[in-house]
């Protein structure tokens, strides 16, 4: 059970203290800061931002001013993400307890300033010297007094000094703690109006809380923000779909070019004998390696443009393939006798299996071979490879 007199709601009274102070006192900025937090228990430091339109930067020197003259608290949590990253946010609240002991010390000190302000003005120096700028209080009046002539003389220079009225009140200092009196009586009236008054715990340190509007807001926000993405993505361009499709022929011969030239009506020039006829001597002629390829002559030159390019151009390749081969098939793969293949065979050693000779490398790529092995000729077998191993490192 709660007590009676605990108020578990925010008195009208605090909230309307807490306004006056600050609009009285503190600029603008603090204001708005401020009524967010009266209007709210606690907020996060970025729901403000979004509520209140300002720089971090601006936004945390304000709170820091309210906070450091103990307006408001704040308070840190650590907050998980459904991603799964933890991150640090502010939250701040208004402590009211904290607001009414802080709005009435801050009076007190003000009022106390004033007094001694009044105390201080009578005892300054009201009297000056002209000639040596030296300064007399009203204390030292009965010294400066000269009965010959019935003036105040200087004591160090002798000459008559003159009343100080730079160091007169600019102010009556009564008349100005009467002002200030008259102009913080609504702030009075509101304190003595919450003086016996006892908030609960839950409105002294308030857990935060959602705001409404907001929220609706940044979903609606995020809505909208979806909707576009898509509409977008639809929308998008026809540059974007051919971009990595891009389709490149090459086409090394002249056969388009001859086509053009004789499509324009201008004669075909001739080929060059060099391109005809081979070079080297010996060599095969245009006319011959058609004829050993089974090549028609007019489907390779394809003058009437009717032909394939590409098909022209494999049969080409493998023509030239064909003649290479015959060119280089001596030179490039020697015979092989039958008599070196044996001395080969001979040089690599062998072992027995179940009594029959085989070679070392029949034997190591065949685990069968191994298993049908005798117990003498597996030994035999691993001694053997053991030297191989050593020959070939050695």
């Amino acid at each position: 059970m709660t007590d009676p007199d605990v108020v578990t709601e925010v008195p009208a009274a605090l909230k309307r203290l807490a306004k006056y102070v600050v609009r009285g006192f503190y600029g603008l900025e603090h204001a708005l800061a401020l009524d967010i937090l009266i209007r709210n228990p606690c907020v996060k430091e970025e729901d403000m931002l979004e509520l209140l339109k300002f720089d971090r930067k601006q936004l945390r020197a304000v709170l820091n001013t309210l906070k450091s003259d103990k307006f408001i608290k704040s308070r840190m949590r650590v907050e998980t993400a459904p991603d799964g990253k933890t991150t640090r946010h502010n939250y701040y609240f208004i402590n009211y307890r904290l607001l009414v002991n802080v709005v009435k010390y801050k009076l007190d000190h003000m009022r106390r300033r004033i007094e001694t302000d009044e105390r201080d003005s009578t005892n300054r120096a009201s009297f000056k010297c002209p000639n040596c700028y030296k300064t007399f209080t009203d204390l030292e009046a009965n010294q400066l007094f000269d009965l010959m002539t019935g003036t105040f003389r200087c004591t160090f220079c002798q000459t008559e000094v003159e009343e100080d009225e730079s160091a007169l009140p600019k102010k009556d200092a009564r008349t100005l703690l009467a002002r200030f009196n008259e102009q913080i009586e609504p702030i009075y009236a509101l304190l003595r109006e919450t003086e016996d008054v006892n908030l609960a715990y839950e409105i002294l340190e308030p857990e935060p809380t959602e705001i409404p509007s907001l929220r609706a807001s940044q979903r609606a926000q995020a809505g909208c923000n979806m909707n576009s993405q898509k509409e977008l993505w639809a929308n998008k361009g026809p540059t974007y779909e051919d971009m990595y499709t891009q389709q490149v022929i090459i086409n090394m011969e002249e056969q388009d070019v001859q086509h053009k030239v004789a499509s324009d009506g201008k004669p075909v020039k001739e080929r060059p004998i060099w391109m005809r006829e081979s070079t080297v001597r010996g060599g095969f002629t245009d006319s011959e390696e058609l004829q050993e390829g089974d090549m028609d002559a007019d489907s390779y030159h394809d003058r009437d443009g009717k032909g394939n390019p590409l098909e022209a151009n494999e049969e080409v390749m493998q023509t030239l393939l064909i003649h290479e081969k015959k060119s280089t098939s001596a030179a490039a793969f020697p015979v092989v006798t039958g008599a070196e293949e044996d001395e080969e065979f001979e040089d690599e050693p062998t072992v027995l299996v179940a009594g029959q000779p085989y070679s070392y490398s029949q034997v190591s790529q065949c685990e069968g071979l191994v298993a049908q092995m005798t117990a003498e000729e597996k030994e035999a077998y691993i001694a053997m490879g053991q030297r191989i191993f050593q020959d070939m490192y050695e």
